[in-house]
């Protein structure tokens, strides 16, 4: 008789919660496809884009070394106004402007990331109806399967926005996308965007040659700090002073809520099919 009920449970769960799921989930994702896809898109058919603000306007009180206004669209900055104070500059010195050349980009690899394993994830949920085909079983089992593909996708996506060491400074050297502003910035100055969570940051990097013999010893994150250590063109520099804005980025905030809503979908239905099977 128990395992009679216990069949009976884990049918209806099948045949109603399986469905709900995959159609919540196939919602969440489409939305938050849509925010990093066409975030910065002025569309008149896509009221939710068009509303998208494009510019970010980097700003903190007492601090002048940097201040930036970039422009974003998708995963890619495809304007940017950076003024610089350097410190080694004299007293009294005025910044220098500087600003990304036309038609160059500066990409967002962690915006990239996240809207690809979105992609990815939705691609495997189009092909969900099949499991409606099969006894309840095998339809159990495969959707217990598929919500695991998803929450591996899912995780990559948010830790692509969560984590900001993506790149360390010796690749962000050697990508060098600074190198398409215009005028070119001092040697010893690097400048970084990347994502954290909902901000996007730029950072300041200025950076020496380190003492001869000095080695690097082990991988320097993008979330770099004084007195890291990485190489850029067979030489080992040392960073001397960091200096840090950051902008929030809201359509990035509302794509993650939505990314974590899908998480705990996933593992919820996981949770009840593996243990009612």
């Amino acid at each position: 008789m128990e395992q009679s009920t216990k069949a009976r449970e884990y049918e209806w769960l099948v045949k109603s919660e399986v469905p709900l799921t995959l159609s919540q989930l196939k919602q969440c994702l489409e939305r938050s496809f849509v925010l990093f896809k066409v975030n910065t898109k002025k569309s008149a058919k896509d009221d939710v884009a068009a509303s998208k603000p494009g510019k970010y306007v980097f700003s903190t009180p007492h601090q002048d070394v940097i201040k930036a206004v970039v422009a974003v669209d998708g995963h890619r900055i495809v304007s940017a106004d950076i003024t610089l104070r350097f410190p080694s500059a004299k007293s009294g010195a005025p910044p220098i402007p500087t600003s990304l050349r036309e038609n160059a980009t500066w990409p967002l690899i962690q915006l990239r990331t996240a809207g690809q394993c979105v992609s990815r994830a939705i691609n495997l949920l189009h092909n969900a109806p099949a499991l409606l085909h099969v006894d309840v079983m095998a339809r159990g089992a495969s959707s217990c399967m598929l919500m695991q593909q998803l929450e591996v996708l899912l995780s990559k996506a948010v830790d692509s926005l969560m984590i900001p060491d993506q790149w360390d400074l010796a690749e962000q050297a050697r990508l060098n996308h600074q190198g398409a502003l215009r005028p070119l910035i001092p040697d010893d100055t690097m400048v970084v965007f990347y994502i954290h969570c909902s901000r996007m940051v730029a950072a300041v990097y200025n950076i020496s040659p380190a003492a001869p013999g000095t080695r690097v010893p082990g991988r320097s994150p993008a979330r770099a700090y004084v007195g890291s250590l990485f190489e850029r063109s067979h030489q080992v520099m040392e960073v001397t002073a960091v200096n840090r804005i950051e902008v929030t980025m809201p359509w990035v905030a509302e794509a993650l809520c939505l990314l974590t809503t899908a998480q705990q979908l996933c593992q919820q239905l996981k949770e009840k099919l593996t243990l009612m099977r």
